[in-house]
């Protein structure tokens, strides 16, 4: 993500909601993560995770539930680099539990569901959660009318990487001839490396992240 992109996030976090409302709302290490990425090296991510948790705990918004399963994730991951397959295998159930636990605390809210298939849809096929991922896409999907064709885009091409990832190379590729035709957003996405999921953009910050960001405490 360039400089100048990171600005823009960081600009339209704070300008999308008043003040007063903004700094006691918005959940301060997700809106971290959205600007800065997840810390490479291990202490700095084992930092950024807990807090996470904490903030989750502390305000019991569900969005920094989900950030903090994707920082899990991000430790399976870095310990596969090390092939320390013993914690990667924890780290990734661990990751996957809290973001089904996420998913499944309010199971009505479209954008948690959308931000668990924009992990699912993205994963090596072996992980298996590319089913998940189809059943998420086909609900937002069954719900079309309540996302802009930038978000459509978005979640037309997980459901497209999650039906290859399943092995329907039939529905997959009939699906693929449909985003051809699709918008600009829809071209960028599907030159993206089969192991390369997009980066977080404004349409998403502001359709997906930014409603569950503001989402009332329970």
């Amino acid at each position: 993500m360039t400089p100048l992109y990171k600005m823009i996030l960081c600009i339209g976090l704070s300008i999308l909601l008043p003040l007063q409302v903004y700094a006691a709302s918005v959940p301060k290490q997700v809106e971290q993560v959205i600007q800065k990425g997840f810390p490479q090296q291990l202490n700095a991510l084992k930092t950024m995770s807990n807090t996470l948790f904490q903030e989750y705990q502390r305000d019991k918004n569900i969005t920094s539930l989900v950030f903090y399963a994707y920082s899990v994730l991000e430790l399976a991951k870095y310990y596969k680099s090390i092939n320390d397959y013993v914690n990667a295998s924890e780290q990734a159930k661990l990751g996957f539990f809290y973001l089904d636990e996420a998913a499944e605390s309010d199971e009505e809210n479209l954008n948690v569901l959308y931000l668990r298939a924009r992990v699912d849809a993205y994963l090596p096929a072996d992980l298996g959660r590319c089913v998940i991922a189809l059943s998420d896409t086909q609900i937002l999907l069954n719900h079309k009318e309540k996302f802009d064709a930038d978000i459509l885009a978005r979640i037309n091409h997980m459901r497209y990487r999650a039906l290859n990832s399943c092995g329907e190379s039939s529905s997959a590729n009939a699906l693929l001839q449909q985003l051809k035709k699709g918008n600009v957003t829809q071209q960028k996405l599907l030159v993206l490396p089969d192991n390369q999921s997009p980066e977080w953009d404004i349409y998403e910050i502001t359709q997906i992240l930014m409603p569950l960001m503001k989402q009332v405490n329970k």
